[in-house]
């Protein structure tokens, strides 16, 4: 007897008309799991465009083995997760258990002890996982709760799933629009109850961490205390921002009342979007899009 109850309802759902389920052989499958959501997308690797997009609300759950229980509860009853095999499978996890390490002193043998100065690393619950970045030439050494990792094997059980965390894609991504620009930048990415601040420059990455927060004044704390630490000034710098926040809500009047320049970001560039994605805010979706970003 299934006792398991669902806790999701889907809140967004674009498909490309052009788009069918046999060509995934050519297609990309993106996930983002997070404490508050479960989203999907897929990218037709021949035409290099997005053509679908799902995203579920996560509602009264409050455990990774709740969400791997809803996560389980959406793939029995998609098509998507149904007997095919993709070209690849990448997934995104939000957490806080993450370090990044130069790649010079990292050693495999040891990815769980360099974890562990950071974050409790529970050998029985967490699997401990890296991801290399080349381009700032360092490593990102992060934790999947293995009731999630083995939702995921079960659900893909023909091909290998590619874990990456939340904050590698954003900063695989970010780093790729600062390209472009000369200047020192502060970026946030926003989630119900996180908050990822990173700060850029053309040289690379200067600071990226994940910020717990329960009101506005936490939120606005935290990007505050990182603009002072990193000799930002609220009043000439700007800050980009990506994620769950609009012109509306709260934590946007927030930012306005401390922070003169607020730009929100644009999505990544080097792919296409389907006519049907047009009608999004550009800053919405930013962890799936920048998973198109990894490798």
């Amino acid at each position: 007897m299934n006792t398991i109850h669902t806790h999701f309802r889907l809140s967004h759902k674009i498909q490309d008309e052009a788009f069918e389920l046999s060509q995934a052989g050519d297609c990309n499958l993106y996930l983002s799991l997070g404490q508050k959501s479960i989203r999907l997308a897929i990218v037709d690797l021949k035409r290099n465009k997005f053509v679908v997009l799902e995203d579920y609300e996560l509602i009264t759950v409050f455990s990774a083995v709740q969400v791997a229980e809803q996560l389980r509860l959406i793939a029995s009853d998609n098509p998507l997760f149904k007997a095919v095999r993709w070209n690849s499978v990448r997934v995104s996890v939000s957490n806080t258990h993450f370090t990044l390490v130069p790649e010079t002193l990292y050693d495999a043998a040891h990815k769980a002890d360099y974890l562990r100065l950071h974050s409790q690393v529970d050998q029985q619950r967490d699997v401990v996982l890296a991801y290399s970045h080349s381009g700032i030439e360092a490593v990102n050494i992060f934790s999947v709760d293995v009731v999630l990792w083995q939702a995921l094997q079960d659900i893909f059980p023909e091909q290998p799933v590619h874990f990456v965390h939340l904050t590698s894609a954003l900063i695989r991504s970010v780093l790729h629009q600062v390209g472009r620009n000369t200047e020192r930048q502060l970026c946030a990415f926003v989630e119900r109850n996180y908050v990822t601040v990173l700060v850029v420059s053309p040289s690379g990455l200067e600071f990226c961490n994940t910020f717990h927060y329960l009101s506005p004044e936490d939120f606005i704390y935290y990007i505050i205390f990182v603009m002072q630490e990193q000799k930002l000034n609220p009043d000439r710098d700007a800050i980009t921002v990506w994620g769950d926040i609009t012109h509306d809500s709260t934590l946007f009047s927030t930012l306005q009342k401390y922070i003169r320049n607020i730009k929100l970001g644009k999505k990544p560039s080097d792919v296409e979007y389907s006519y049907k994605f047009h009608d999004l805010f550009e800053h919405r979706y930013f962890e799936l899009y920048s998973l198109h970003l990894c490798e």
